[in-house]
């Protein structure tokens, strides 16, 4: 039953806290929506059916003694929004009942497409919108080949936040930090204008962009698309590597200058090696995925001195797991000088003027033997071996006290003397330099870094300074620490959501304990409590516990009990419930049942070996016969004697009276014959896969159908486990 429901109010100010098209409207507008809905007259009676018999076991079609429920109001709320003055109009729902007197807020959106500010007259008009099927959305922009899954983003976002869909307007959504727009473009069913989506399944598709449209987006960029959808050209700062080539850069100070390489073969590890042209000094840090900078990487080098290596072996798990893409992100950060150029050269000064740092920068494959673990962020990767000491207590060779290298004892008086006039030997770390050197030689107070006093100011900012992540629940003194929680625990780190397959931040650590052993944050643990219907059991189950559930299928499947056949060979009818001394079902059993007690069997016996004689010696006659013990199917008949001796080793494997293992020999109708035919020819189509009882049982449940049986086989029946050696 629908009613007539509108109102005109003042705008207030925008809703921010609306992501979706959800409006608030006051207290009063719901009362005077009930009040519209109650006093809307009832639908006219049914007329009453001349055929209805209230004595008949018949479903009655009509029934006038029955009372009709008032209907209930309807869910959701679905509206039209108006703007008097331009005849701008959308849709929407509702998010709750909490505005002021005379006045509703709506979505900062919806208020710029309706060109209204605080203040302005709006007309809110009760719509009953059909159930939305289909829906296509035509990009702004070619930057929409940038998300990864353009469908599951768009149902994430209209799943989430939105309660209708007008053709023509424009959907916001979010991949990261990037938004992108969408255009309603058709709606179905027809006519189109307005569709709801709640409680619905709605086929999104995607309008592709035309050619002009990609190529002056293109030209606005300055660059074009690559096969990963990242915009190559227009910056002198985006680059590409190829391993064993060596290739030159340059960056400013606190700046970066980026670079990608390829890596097919993740079997073996990767060495970025960059020599930095002095003076000059610079950062490289490493990562797998988008963004990397100083506060978000995997892998860094913040040496001041010399080239800056990273060694990534093959066994690092962050390189060796990474999935869905191949490359590995580079970014140099520049820095301003800290060491002192040598002998002026023009390059330097060139360098120097230009206040940008001069490298070159190269990747190339090595041997995963020769590293063993991955380098901490922050330090070099070059593998520090230590020298052997020349002549070490070699005979006729002493060691100096200075300096501590193993001189000839004819010429150690010499040396010692040189040595204590031109060496210096530091007291903490024991390194021998010259002595004005020394004063420049510096120990950190926290950590037992040292070098060159030109390093000390870089050292206590990189890992002695004070971060704060902005999602405000750490800070840390260490940069790279701060690294550490931007890729694990950081409520603001990106994620490709396992429910929903979009990029998002993975929020906070999840509410409850048990989704925390799971590894999940608030996203994933919101996202997983969604609910999907089990194909097999039809409950509803949620996102997060499918695996569960359908491994509870798997395991009562693969354990349940195997249905037991007729002891008869030729027979493929299940025993049922009852039991008999042979195994047989109870067809074949009902000829040798008799009423006379017969505690022993013997009677059982003799009536079995009388039915073996005259198989083996006349046959049945029946052209259909497969029984290798009839002389029917075999095409020879025997004599009594034979027969007799062939009749006693068969007798025995009907093991009368005993708990298992029975094997009868009986002949069988033509009907039980082709249904073991059947059996048989789908036992070889799924290739032993399951047992001829679970064949049997198939055939039984899809009415001898061989392609049905053979996928109910694969969707109830468990199969056959391989012996273990």
């Amino acid at each position: 039953m629908s009613f007539t429901w509108s109102a005109t109010f003042t705008v207030g100010q925008s809703a921010d806290t609306s992501k979706g098209d959800k409006i608030i409207l006051p207290q009063a507008a719901l009362e005077s929506i009930i009040h519209a809905h109650a006093s809307t007259p009832p639908p006219l009676p049914v007329q009453p059916d001349p055929d209805y018999d209230p004595t008949s076991w018949a479903q009655p079609q009509y029934n006038p003694y029955q009372q009709t429920k008032p209907p209930e109001l309807p869910s959701p709320l679905t509206f039209q929004i108006r703007n008097p003055a331009n005849r701008l109009l959308t849709h929407g729902g509702v998010k709750e009942f909490s505005a002021a007197d005379g006045q509703v807020h709506l979505p900062p959106w919806m208020m710029i497409s309706l060109a209204l500010t605080p203040g302005d007259q709006v007309m809110v008009k009760y719509a009953a919108l059909p159930k939305g099927t289909w829906a296509k959305f035509r990009p702004l922009s070619v930057d929409y080949m940038e998300i990864l899954d353009f469908r599951a983003l768009l149902e994430a976002r209209l799943r989430s936040s939105y309660t209708t869909l007008t053709r023509g307007e424009v959907l916001k959504v979010h991949q990261g930090t990037k938004e992108f727009g969408f255009v309603v473009e058709e709606l179905k069913p027809e006519p189109g204008e307005a569709v709801c989506i709640t409680d619905t399944d709605l086929e999104v598709d995607i309008e592709p962009l035309d050619t002009e449209m990609v190529d002056a987006t293109t030209h606005s960029a300055g660059g074009v698309l690559n096969g990963q959808g990242s915009r190559r050209g227009g910056s002198e700062k985006d680059g590409v590597l190829n391993i064993g080539v060596e290739s030159q850069g340059r960056v400013p100070p606190e700046a970066y200058q980026r670079w990608t390489v390829d890596i097919p073969n993740r079997k073996s590890g990767i060495e970025i090696t960059v020599h930095v042209q002095e003076p000059g000094d610079l950062d490289m840090i490493v990562s797998t995925k988008l963004p990397v900078s100083l506060e978000d990487h995997l892998w860094a080098n913040f040496e001041s001195i010399g080239p800056r290596v990273i060694t990534i072996p093959a066994s690092d798990q962050d390189y060796a797991t990474q999935q869905n893409s191949q490359i590995i992100h580079i970014a140099v950060y520049g820095r301003e000088p800290t060491t002192v150029a040598v002998s002026g050269s023009s390059a330097s000064t060139a360098s120097s003027s230009a206040g940008e740092t001069i490298y070159s920068i190269q990747v190339h494959y090595h041997d995963s033997k020769v590293f063993s673990s991955t380098q901490p962020s922050g330090s070099s990767s070059s593998v520090s071996v230590s020298a052997e000491v020349p002549n070490n207590d070699a005979p006729g060779y002493q060691e100096c006290t200075n300096c501590g290298s193993w001189i000839p004892e004819r010429t150690m008086v010499l040396h010692s003397n040189f040595c204590h006039r031109n060496n210096a030997k530091c007291n903490k770390c024991g390194l021998v330099m010259k002595k004005e050197d020394l004063p420049n030689h510096f120990h950190c107070d926290h950590c037992d870094k040292h070098g060159d006093v030109s390093e000390k100011k870089k050292h206590m900012e990189i890992f002695h300074g004070w971060y704060q992540c902005s999602c405000n629940s750490f800070e840390s003194p260490s940069l790279p620490e701060m690294a550490k929680h931007r890729r694990t625990t950081c409520s603001e780190r990106f994620i490709i959501c396992r429910y929903c397959h979009t990029l998002v931040q993975q929020g906070g650590p999840a509410s409850n304990a048990r989704d925390r052993m799971r590894g999940l944050h608030s996203h994933e643990s919101y996202c997983g409590d969604r609910t999907i219907q089990c194909q097999k059991c039809s409950q509803m189950v949620s996102l997060k516990d499918v695996q569960v559930h359908a491994q509870n299928h798997e395991y009562q499947r693969q354990n349940q009990a195997t249905p037991q056949l007729c002891s008869n060979q030729n027979c493929v009818r299940l025993k049922g419930a009852t039991s008999n001394v042979l195994g047989l079902c109870q067809l074949c059993f009902g000829p040798y049942w008799i009423s006379t007690e017969d505690p022993k069997n013997q009677k059982l016996v003799q009536r079995l070996a009388r039915k073996y004689h005259t198989q083996l010696m006349t046959g049945c006659g029946n052209n259909w016969c497969r029984n290798q013990y009839c002389a029917t199917a075999c095409g020879r008949q025997m004599d009594a004697t034979s027969a007799a001796t062939e009749m006693m080793s068969i007798l025995k494997e009907a093991r009368v009276g005993a708990a298992d293992g029975h094997k009868t020999w009986l002949c069988v109708d033509e009907g039980m014959t082709r249904k073991k035919v059947m059996a048989e020819l789908l036992l070889e189509e799924v290739r032993g896969q399951y047992t001829i009882e679970w064949c049997v049982k198939a055939l039984e449940a899809e009415r001898t159908d061989l392609e049905a049986a053979a996928q109910w086989l694969q969707l109830q029946a468990p199969k056959v486990k391989k012996a273990t050696a």
